[in-house]
């Protein structure tokens, strides 16, 4: 059995299913007291190309040209706590704890079947081992007597319809010998099958427990330790905390939003002369925010 566990491909895919679900509690923890941080670079260039065409009143006319080229670099970090999401955050995790419990109880199902596939195939195994000595020691009694009956035959003793049937037994022992050693051999693949290596000598069958004393007390084991009840359980609350969750989508979502802008600005005036100015702006703020729902399109 502890080859089986520790070899066997359904219990290492049933174990690392189990380890892919336990994932879902750190990412349902994302909103619980956890910020979000998110960073934007923005780099760029702008154009202003200004003419303007004047007349005056004696008919003169004068053009006026203005360029304007402007390199903006900007720097933005956000932070983003949620306060409230409706009660996403805890049905998320409620959900995450109830589906992590029922793959938990699915893995000890599959533990349970391959290991009670492993002990049939190690008790075959014996059974046909047994099957397999009684069978030579058949067909060797079998060729006992029939060197005994050839002897009354040669003494007069028997007949010739002795030995024929006595004979056909003979064949009848080496064939069933034939069937029960095939037995053995597909009980031995089937055990490499579940255990991952071929028997070799096999220890004394182990005592096993005793069995409920009552029919009352075995259903009672069962719906107390049954995997398959358990895990039916955590399924029906894992899917209540999911509505939940659902429904939390419909809620307000309060949250503390931060915020703060690092802006350059290089520009470059082209009129009558060329200007530059350099500009700096830090900006910062600190908001309370409240998302309320009104519709979502009957989402």
């Amino acid at each position: 059995l502890a080859a089986t566990y520790e070899t066997n491909p359904n219990i290492t895919a049933a174990l690392n299913q189990l380890r892919a679900t336990d994932e879902q509690l750190a990412q349902a923890y994302q909103y619980w007291w956890r910020p979000e941080l998110a960073g934007t670079l923005e780099y760029g260039k702008e154009w202003i190309d200004t003419s303007t065409d004047s007349t005056t009143d004696s008919g003169a006319v004068s053009i006026d040209d203005f360029n304007q080229e402007t390199n903006i670099q900007q720097a933005e970090v956000t932070a983003t706590l949620y306060l409230w999401r409706g009660g996403q955050t805890s049905a998320a995790i409620n959900n995450a704890i109830a589906t992590i419990n029922a793959q938990r109880a699915l893995f000890d199902n599959s533990v349970q079947s391959t290991l009670k596939t492993a002990a049939q195939a190690y008790a075959n195994v014996v059974l046909q081992a047994v099957s397999l000595n009684l069978a030579h020691e058949h067909e060797t009694n079998m060729l006992g007597v029939e060197k005994t009956v050839n002897d009354l035959l040669i003494a007069r003793q028997a007949t010739t319809v002795d030995l024929a049937q006595v004979t056909l037994s003979v064949i009848e022992a080496q064939s069933s010998r034939a069937d029960t050693l095939g037995e053995l051999q597909a009980a031995r693949s089937t055990f490499n099958a579940s255990v991952g290596s071929y028997p070799t000598e096999l220890q004394e069958w182990p005592s096993l427990p005793a069995l409920p004393d009552s029919l009352e007390e075995a259903i009672e084991t069962a719906l107390r330790d049954s995997p398959s009840i358990i895990a039916a359980q955590a399924e029906v609350l894992a899917n209540e905390a999911a509505v939940l969750e659902d429904e939390g989508v419909l809620l307000p979502t309060i949250s503390i939003v931060g915020d703060y802008t690092l802006e350059f600005e290089n520009t470059t005036f082209t009129h009558s002369s060329n200007i530059s100015d350099h500009d700096r702006v830090g900006t910062g703020s600190i908001l309370l925010e409240i998302s309320i729902p009104f519709y979502t399109g009957g989402f």
